[in-house]
């Protein structure tokens, strides 16, 4: 009995820290609006390497995703970077980007970031899609304009949302306001190595399950 409560233990340990980059918080509003708070820390296991003016070197981008599904149409969407603390190979910087993709064109970890998304944003002075008006008072994608800040308009369909900043070798966390007129559904992304260390739990829970039962007899 001690073995099989030691391997729930275990499962259960490792269960919780495959989710720790972003944790979602709930919140009550004044109004009708939905709130969340999105804790994304960049830890350095989820990276592009030689992306934009790095083209051709070993910098790397870090980045965190998450799929959100918005319960209904809604075009007040703010998803709004509010504090961070990141350092990268050039220094500390409050630079951060978000990045959205579609339910149609949902990138995996080989093409992310690389490949466009069909929503932007860096700042309150730069974006594109998701109904905003592209601006021309940012410097554009891979200027230092501070955090993101932006007003979407989202549809009901399930959208990854990317995290992260564009300078250099750029790790750290950054805390995240997300509201809006609907409710948001939130979900990890499976990765890889989550399946192979989930099947190694099952299968030991199954070995010490036979060890009980054969020592029942």
């Amino acid at each position: 009995m001690k073995t099989m409560k030691l391997i729930v233990l275990f499962c259960l340990c490792f269960a919780i820290n495959t989710y720790s980059s972003i944790s979602v918080t709930p919140l009550t509003g004044e109004d009708d609006y939905f709130y969340y708070n999105v804790d994304v820390v960049l830890e350095g296991d989820k990276y592009v390497e030689g992306f934009g003016p790095h083209q051709g070197s070993t910098t790397r981008t870090y980045y965190e995703w998450i799929l959100i599904t918005p319960s209904d149409y809604g075009v007040d969407y703010t998803f709004s970077n509010y504090t961070n603390s990141l350092q990268g190979s050039n220094g500390s910087t409050t630079d951060t980007q978000l990045l959205l993709y579609d339910s149609e064109n949902i990138p995996d970890s080989s093409t992310v970031i690389i490949q466009a998304p069909q929503i932007y944003n860096n700042s309150s002075s730069f974006g594109f899609g998701g109904g905003q008006s592209e601006s021309v008072e940012g410097g554009g994608l891979f200027s230092d304009d501070g955090p993101f800040n932006a007003s979407l308009q989202l549809n009901e369909e399930q959208y990854l949302v990317v995290f992260t900043s564009f300078q250099p070798d750029a790790l750290g966390s950054m805390s995240v306001d997300v509201h809006g007129p609907n409710s948001i559904a939130w979900s990890v992304i499976p990765e890889p190595a989550t399946f192979g260390l989930t099947a190694i739990g099952v299968s030991i829970l199954y070995l010490g399950r036979r060890k009980y039962l054969s020592s029942q007899r």
